[in-house]
């Protein structure tokens, strides 16, 4: 009996021991709300997602190797709660695998390229929802993206990546290079940074992208610089991006925003331009919403946008799946105006 005790004993510490050492995190976001996007005289009306965030189901893990190094693993999927499916889960938001300690993180897999993150960070509407700037693949608003499979002019994710990010003091730094995928693997090369500076109120970023598209032609450069001051009273943000083909095709974009909180709840609004070089087909954007947040976990939110056009440019305001920017239907009229709001909530677990 007493060997039997000292076995269990035994046994319960070494447990104990392992699952200190190790970790696993399921988490996930479902964002639905009812919306309308008007355009060309036309009206959607219905239900989208991911309005206010981005609909996920995620499982991140961490087991201490000792002396300081970690291996980490995160699996990240898209779900559409709206009708119920999962989009065929196969976690491409994000797939990574990598090593982390005082040198800071080297990780594999698909994941977002350095040269996305301030398109998202310094929009109060992020990259969701009819409110969110046009700054996230500018240059497919006037048809000039590159066609190619893998990471063919990808302005967010990357596959088959090795990054770095490292955070020194108030310095952070954030590298990557992956190759293309199957047919495509020697010319959808895609390579960049961001390097930043983090200190009490100020935040302030630059990044830097390059996809090596079919041929030399093809190939996509991404430069964007983004910075923000909290005021307390309010968040003041800005950014300006650029985004070119070596073909000559070049759309510029400038964005001001300002979140205020109020109470449980939050005020966004934001203002962006969009250059279209050598040409006069540019277009604009204004949007303002609330957040009110009732629990840590679940948001009810609002957001009106609209889009005006010079010229003979057709862009329109987005909305994931209400979006129908770039088809007959959806698109704005040459010159014309789109508008959009979206009523919804969102529960993160």
């Amino acid at each position: 009996m007493k060997k039997s005790i000292l076995a269990l004993a035994a046994l319960t510490a070494f447990a104990g021991v392992a699952s200190a050492q190790s970790s696993v995190t399921i988490w996930g976001v479902a964002d639905v709300s009812y919306g309308s996007v008007k355009a060309n005289g036309k009206t959607a009306t219905g239900l989208s997602t991911s309005g206010l965030s981005s609909n996920q189901l995620g499982f991140r893990g961490t087991e201490d190797l000792g002396g300081g190094l970690r291996a980490n693993f995160h699996l990240e999927g898209a779900l559409t709660p709206d009708n119920g499916t999962a989009a065929g889960l196969n976690f491409q938001r994000r797939s990574t695998v990598g090593l982390s300690g005082s040198f800071g993180e080297i990780r594999l897999g698909r994941d977002y390229t350095p040269s996305f993150w301030n398109a998202t960070v310094y929009d109060p509407f992020g990259t969701n929802g009819v409110g969110a700037a046009n700054t996230a693949g500018m240059l497919a608003a006037i048809g000039a993206t590159p066609t190619t499979t893998g990471n063919g002019a990808n302005a967010v994710r990357a596959n088959n990546s090795i990054g770095y990010i490292g955070n020194f003091g108030a310095v952070h730094l954030h590298a990557m290079m992956a190759r293309g995928e199957g047919a495509s693997v020697n010319t959808s090369n895609y390579v960049g940074f961001r390097v930043g500076y983090v200190q009490g109120p100020l935040s302030a970023h630059y990044g830097n992208g390059t996809t090596q598209g079919a041929t030399d032609a093809a190939d996509t450069k991404y430069s964007n610089f983004g910075a923000a001051y909290d005021l307390k009273i309010a968040r003041v943000m800005g950014l300006y991006l650029q985004e070119k083909t070596s073909g000559g095709a070049k759309v510029t974009g400038q964005l001001v925003g300002l979140t205020v909180p109020m109470g449980a709840g939050m005020i966004r609004t934001a203002y962006s331009r969009y250059d279209v070089a050598n040409s006069s087909n540019d277009w604009n954007k204004f949007a303002v919403g609330y957040v009110h947040n009732m629990s840590k976990r679940t948001a009810l939110y609002g957001t009106y946008a609209r889009v005006s056009n010079d010229g003979a440019q057709i862009a329109s305001v987005n909305g994931n799946t209400l979006s129908m920017a770039g088809t007959a239907f959806g698109a704005a009229a040459a010159g014309g105006n789109s508008t959009g709001f979206e009523i919804g909530v969102r529960h993160s677990f």
